[in-house]
């Protein structure tokens, strides 16, 4: 396995990341869905911060890597809105502090401080109780801020 991911694994398990029905389909072979770069950002905030950080949970299914059958994916499908997006390219997550330890705000700011650590160029929302990061920034700004 790569070592990104076997360092990423150290504190996110298969199905934080991925829905239930791609980590029962798929198993280990979903890890390579995923752009390495936002694996080492993840790994870089989980370090610098020292806290978990919590992605899908037995309820939020939707935060990691989606999929055609995700609710939310599917609604877009069905309505014939052209949804192209982070999660579905396995380059963005949603995340929150593990009980809520630090605050949405309050860790997109840690990162906005440290961004000159960060290993590559990333985009934020801002204006959300939750935070999303991707790696889809194609500028040679280090971070972009967008309202989704």
């Amino acid at each position: 396995m790569n070592p990104i991911v076997e360092h990423f694994r150290r504190y996110f398990n298969l199905t934080e990341v991925v829905d239930q029905q791609t980590a029962k389909r798929d198993g280990d072979k979903a890890w390579g869905y995923f752009d390495l770069r936002l694996l080492e950002v993840l790994i870089w905030i989980r370090e610098g911060l020292g806290i978990p950080l919590v992605i899908n949970t037995k309820t939020q299914q939707q935060r990691g890597l989606r999929t055609n059958v995700c609710q939310l994916v599917k609604d877009k499908t069905l309505a014939g809105i052209l949804y192209i997006t982070a999660h579905l390219l396995g380059k963005g997550v949603d995340f929150n502090a593990a009980g809520n330890k630090m605050t949405a705000e309050q860790i997109r700011q840690w990162i906005a401080a440290h961004i000159d650590e960060c290993p590559y160029p990333i985009r934020l929302e801002k204006d959300v109780n939750w935070v999303h990061i991707d790696v889809c920034n194609v500028t040679d700004q280090k971070l972009i801020w967008f309202k989704g």
